[in-house]
């Protein structure tokens, strides 16, 4: 997927803590008591500038193309933290529509007739993660689509229940996931990646469907059922193994509250 990671500048942040707790446990001599105000001052003024200073003000970026015969598509989602909403719709002869509300550095969104891949994009910018974001998306129900997204801390939900869902792959920050998904079409991966997130799946009634979660701490509920703890836990809903058309989903994170129910 194209595009930096936009967790890339809080990775930073944490690398530069880590090395200087370190030089310290080694008995090198670190004014903490001077480094923890000029650090706060540091981010006082980060996020002033972020709300105030150029290219602080709000812009709107729309984008739609034809379908052209595209029967199978990819979208790739790359963007900072914010709220996106992914929807699967009847669009006619169009693939998709777009519509991003955002502050800061104009977002690409492009598509790639040859590859059938739509790539959205934020641009990498020293306030990812400080301004306004919100990504608006649909997509043609007319196509299988593979989604695949690399994101910050979102709000994100995604209800692709008209469609066809051939992969959903999300690599995400401190986030809030929620997927509405159609009936499954062969063997269909659901993968979501993150750090302390809440993900709510739902299915059409029925539908076979296996989930594993690996977290330090998490909580599953499952059509009914409850387990909690830490490391690895999974549930499968009656007739998985059987069952040709199914979804395979995998959560890991730190903290997780992974909720699965089926839509009547």
């Amino acid at each position: 997927m194209r595009g930096r990671n936009p967790s890339v500048i809080w990775g930073g942040i944490l690398v530069v803590l880590g090395v200087l707790f370190l030089l310290s446990n080694l008995n090198v001599n670190i004014r903490w008591d001077l480094l923890w105000p000029v650090f706060l001052i540091a981010v006082g003024l980060w996020l002033l500038a972020a709300r105030v200073g150029p290219g602080a003000g709000y812009a709107d970026v729309d984008s739609a193309e034809a379908r052209d015969g595209i029967t199978k598509a990819t979208l790739e989602l790359s963007v900072g933290a914010g709220r996106v909403d992914v929807r699967s719709a009847s669009l006619g002869d169009q693939l998709y529509k777009a519509h991003i509300e955002h502050a800061g550095s104009s977002p690409d969104i492009k598509l790639d007739r040859a590859a059938a891949t739509v790539r959205i994009n934020t641009r990498f910018d020293w306030f990812m993660g400080a301004r306004r974001l919100r990504v608006e998306t649909q997509l043609s129900d007319a196509v299988a689509w593979d989604v695949k997204c690399s994101t910050g801390a979102i709000r994100g939900e995604f209800d692709l229940s008209t469609t066809q869902v051939t992969t959903f792959d999300c690599r995400t920050g401190a986030s809030r996931i929620d997927v509405n998904l159609p009936a499954p079409k062969g063997v269909v991966p659901v993968r979501i990646d993150g750090g302390a997130l809440r993900v709510d799946i739902t299915r059409p009634a029925g539908a076979a469907i296996r989930v594993t979660s690996t977290g330090g701490a998490l909580q599953l509920h499952a059509d009914g059922t409850h387990q909690d703890g830490f490391g690895n836990r999974e549930w499968r809903s009656p007739g998985f193994e059987t069952a040709t058309d199914r979804y395979e989903v995998t959560v890991a994170g730190g903290a997780l509250n992974v909720n699965i129910s089926q839509r009547q």
